[in-house]
């Protein structure tokens, strides 16, 4: 089953494009990767398929339906925004947060009952993120924040989960917690699973598919495209390294900066 589509699409700000003729399906149980430079289109191809921004060209479709209609589509996708900290003062709870993600069910005007705070409880339980539910969140770790994030977008139980660069900015360590909760989410949960990110490496093991984007170049397909030499130089504009470590591949591409 296709679960998002992306059609023949360009993209871009004021009519001028970022990403022209973009195309690429998301199915059942994928795991897809959005890379490249920055200022490439990873973040406006995410708001695309949200429905947030209308593309210049082509047509986007999540479980069917054109995502600038009015359907049900956009309360399938749990979403995980690119972000920065939250305020050290920012007086909301963990628990807070997390019960965010049930407006989409309850509507503007209603609030979260007993049943929800269950629920909001049951997911940081199941992230191992439950004896946090009542600090408050600007006083975590990053990676903590992005475990609370993590716990909103999952609570409308979605069908597909958008992850925009949930590792930015977080230690290693962080990092690979997170990696493994959301390998968790993957394969428990049996969701499909769109991860932008500047740096593959740490989650190479997961990846099914790949849409490498670079300044006027694009690719999409399986994750062998990867490791293909010559894309890799066409999306980054130089030579990209590819070395293997202990039976696993790593892709080196270094700081990249568009002149």
């Amino acid at each position: 089953m296709k679960i998002i589509e992306v059609k023949d699409v360009s993209l871009g700000y004021n009519g001028k494009a970022v990403v022209e003729g973009l195309s690429f399906d998301v199915e059942e149980k994928d795991f897809w990767t959005i890379v490249g430079p920055n200022g490439t289109g990873k973040t406006t191809l995410i708001k695309a398929i949200l429905g947030l921004i209308k593309p210049i060209k082509g047509k986007i479709l999540v479980f069917g339906c054109p995502v600038q209609k009015v359907c049900r589509h956009r309360k399938m996708i749990g979403y995980v925004p690119q972000m920065e900290k939250f305020d050290p003062n920012f007086p909301a709870r963990v628990m807070d947060v997390v019960l965010t993600g049930s407006y989409n069910k309850l509507g503007a005007f209603k609030m979260p009952g007993k049943k929800e705070r269950e629920r909001a409880l049951e997911l940081l339980r199941w992230l191992g993120m439950e004896e946090l539910a009542d600090h408050p969140i600007g006083k975590l770790s990053g990676g903590q924040q992005r475990k609370a994030l993590l716990a909103r977008a999952l609570f409308a139980e979605p069908r597909a989960l958008i992850l925009d660069e949930p590792t930015s900015g977080v230690d290693i360590v962080s990092q690979e917690k997170l990696i493994e909760l959301i390998e968790k989410v993957y394969r428990e949960k049996g969701l499909p699973v769109l991860f932008v990110t500047h740096n593959v490496n740490p989650i190479l093991h997961l990846i099914t598919n790949a849409v490498l984007l670079g300044f006027g170049k694009h690719a999409a397909g399986s994750r062998e495209i990867l490791f293909d030499r010559k894309i890799l130089r066409e999306i980054y504009g130089k030579e990209i390294e590819i070395v293997s470590q202990e039976g696993r591949k790593y892709i080196i591409t270094g700081d990249y900066h568009h002149a």
